[in-house]
């Protein structure tokens, strides 16, 4: 499937691309494509593929064209996940009908406008994948270049300046830096089939995730049953939980439950937005008052008028 960048804004944009420029573009559109894919297949960004996934990866550089009032384009050329990956045995998960529907230039384009769109707070980013879009910002060799990415027409085309990763740079800014964690229920069975590894919990499913294959490969012997994990949960931009990191892992103790509950870093303000959220977003401003811990003195009706600006985006 052929994928079009086109660049203009600039006189340098005519058609011709310098090799460390070319360099430079391909390296980091390929860095955000390998770190979208292993978010996708195993829940966390900085996990460098294997051979396999390397080659399922591939993006090959078809064509540069265009001239001083087109700007630059190159036609890039990516085959689709279903031919490529569909087949792998990735430890014990499957690939989800929604990534073998993509290519590898399909995961930038979707990671751009996932993280430039008007509920970005609530994106499924991790901080590596972040860094990685913000890198991109390196391409632009001005305040009046534009980048356009599309694949004429199976997939919204995004439209990138420089002035708009500021806006990812705060995004990557709010995720909470990952803090040691404690977390104790049922390893999950089906959601393991469907390519995910999670416990169910008193407070809900909780993901987990082991960089260590070792770890991965024999905690499978609790399928089914309780179990105990200490490690570092990452989150989300809006503050709730994205994963657990595995440590370490045990049989539960007796005490296990009693200090263990599903983590959460986020702020007041969050909090308050998630749980008006989850009251069917109603515009009363007494039902927002009366959310638990939400005392009469703590929000002006100012401050309620932001609210429901962010709750009805």
């Amino acid at each position: 499937m052929n994928y079009d960048i086109r660049i203009l804004g600039e006189d340098e944009d005519n058609g011709l691309l310098e090799f460390d420029r070319l360099n430079l573009l391909t390296k980091s559109t390929k860095d955000i494509a390998t770190k979208a894919l292993m978010y996708k297949l195993r829940g966390f960004s900085d996990i460098n593929p294997d051979k396999n996934l390397k080659r399922a990866l591939a993006m090959r550089l078809q064509s540069i064209t265009g001239s001083g009032q087109d700007g630059t384009y190159l036609t890039i050329d990516c085959t689709n996940f279903s031919e490529t990956i569909k087949g792998l045995q990735l430890e014990i998960f499957k690939p989800s009908e929604e990534v073998l529907h993509l290519t590898p230039m399909a995961l930038v384009i979707h990671s751009f406008q996932t993280a430039l769109n008007d509920e970005s707070e609530d994106a499924d980013l991790d901080k590596p994948l972040l860094k990685s879009l913000l890198s991109f910002k390196k391409n632009f060799i001005s305040d009046n270049e534009i980048f356009y990415m599309a694949n004429r027409g199976t997939i919204a085309e995004v439209r990138l300046t420089k002035g708009d990763f500021q806006k990812i740079g705060l995004l990557e800014d709010k995720i909470p830096e990952p803090n040691k964690v404690i977390v104790n229920g049922q390893l999950d069975e089906m959601k393991v089939s469907k390519g995910k590894l999670g416990l169910q919990t008193e407070q809900g499913f909780v993901n987990v995730f082991a960089t260590d294959k070792t770890i991965v490969e024999n905690i499978v012997s609790f399928m089914g049953k309780e179990v105990t994990i200490s490690g570092m949960a990452h989150y989300k931009p809006n503050g709730q939980l994205s994963f657990v990191e595995i440590q370490e892992y045990s049989e539960p103790g007796t005490k296990d439950k009693f200090f263990s509950k599903k983590p959460t870093a986020m702020t007041a303000h969050q909090q308050i937005l998630f749980q008006a959220k989850q009251t069917k977003k109603s515009s009363s401003l007494s039902a927002l008052r009366s959310i638990s811990g939400l005392l009469k003195d703590e929000i002006t009706d100012e401050q309620f008028q932001e609210m429901l600006k962010e709750i009805h985006r």
